[in-house]
């Protein structure tokens, strides 16, 4: 029986492992010392392989085969990029049930890459000290238990796929099928960057909310996220999580109830029908929205262009505490569309009424002013 105490702890991995995941072949890496070397070997002998139920998956080399192979998976543009940063110096070699990376760094470690935190964990110095570590505990450290009976459950899971929270686990989302998908490995980490970048810039005791799973009808779709935020004065700003208002003049105000839009570094102003909690749904795309037509079924449209280059996206009014949630964006500029619904079904005091927000955003190299693409007929309400 293989036990943590065993001295061979790679031969004992590969023992109780399923493999090749792609043809032999003879692989030389950019490396071959320590690690790299270690890396080398074991692809060359075994190329990809899965153990404890494709609880780890260990990439294959080459264009053929069964899932991610190690060159494609360590291209930047696949998915670090999303990251900013925060995944380079790493030769990403392996992975487990939720898409957590096991690599090499610059220096030969293999440590383990937490996917929705950017934390890097040291394992050791070599592949024989990852093995000893999955091996000490595969249940905790190899997702073993979970992968044998998520897929007893529901099927063999593709080499291509990794599952992903529907609520984030940083973020409090439970380890039950309820909150789990299979995506495709990639997209699953494209999906959590942004996540990471703002966990690992945002100060101890800040709060941020983010949505992982956007219908899989809509590719365009990076995330969701349904907010109740206080108008208060009927006005939301919409932010960079670094900017800061201040005291504008009268003037900007006055353009901002006329039109229900204007902006200032970093802020963009809206509009809102009632002085009091509003839902505001937030769509964050890759692409502006391909058929618009809830720009023929909202009673006021208005447009701008947002600067975010904290990555954090602040909607309330003026209200900056740790408290309020943050939404994590790629740092950069966007254009921000503001969809405003049910004005017609406020109350005659105004206080009542199914009013709802819904805010779109999508990163741009264009610019885009203060706009109003489709105004309500009647007067604006909340002024």
């Amino acid at each position: 029986m293989t036990t943590p105490f065993d001295p061979q702890y790679l031969e004992a991995l590969i023992a109780r492992a399923r493999y090749p995941l792609g043809p032999h072949r003879t692989v030389a890496l950019d490396r071959s010392d320590g690690s790299f070397g270690e890396l080398a070997a074991l692809l060359t002998r075994h190329n990809g392989l899965t153990v404890f139920d494709a609880g780890v998956q260990v990439f294959r080399a080459g264009a053929e085969g069964l899932g991610p192979d190690l060159q494609t998976w360590n291209d930047p543009r696949l998915w670090k990029h999303t990251y900013e940063g925060l995944a380079d110096g790493l030769l990403c070699f392996a992975q487990d049930l939720f898409g957590t990376q096991f690599a090499l760094d610059n220096d030969g470690h293999v440590v383990r890459f937490d996917p929705e935190t950017a934390e890097r964990t040291l394992l050791g110095g070599s592949l024989e000290n990852w093995a000893q570590w999955l091996l000490a505990d595969p249940d905790l450290h190899g997702t073993h238990a979970f992968a044998t009976r998520w897929q007893d459950q529901n099927g063999p899971l593709p080499h291509d796929q990794r599952l992903i929270p529907r609520h984030f686990f940083t973020l409090g989302g439970a380890y039950e099928d309820h909150n789990l998908v299979a995506k495709e490995a990639a997209q699953c980490m494209r999906i959590r960057g942004p996540l990471a970048q703002t966990v690992y810039s945002l100060p101890d005791g800040a709060q941020f909310q983010m949505t992982a799973t956007p219908p899989p009808s809509d590719p365009g779709l990076l995330s969701r996220h349904e907010l109740t935020v206080f108008a208060d004065y009927s006005t939301l700003l919409i932010q960079d999580d670094d900017a800061n208002l201040g005291e504008p003049e009268p003037t900007w105000f006055d353009a901002l109830v006329e039109n229900w839009i204007n902006t200032a570094p970093g802020v963009v102003g809206i509009g809102a029908a009632r002085p009091f909690d509003v839902p505001v749904t937030v769509d964050v795309r890759r692409t502006p929205p391909a058929d618009d037509t809830e720009l023929q079924q909202a009673d006021h449209v208005t447009q701008a262009g947002l600067a975010l280059p904290s990555g954090r996206l602040l909607i309330s009014m003026q209200d900056t505490r740790d408290k309020i949630p943050r939404i994590p964006l790629a740092p950069g500029n966007y254009a921000v569309r503001i969809y405003s619904h049910g004005l017609n079904t406020l109350s005659e005091d105004g206080l009542e009424g199914e009013d709802h927000y819904h805010v779109v955003l999508w990163p741009t190299d264009e610019d885009h002013p203060a706009q109003v693409l489709k105004r309500y007929p009647e007067p604006l309400p909340g002024g």
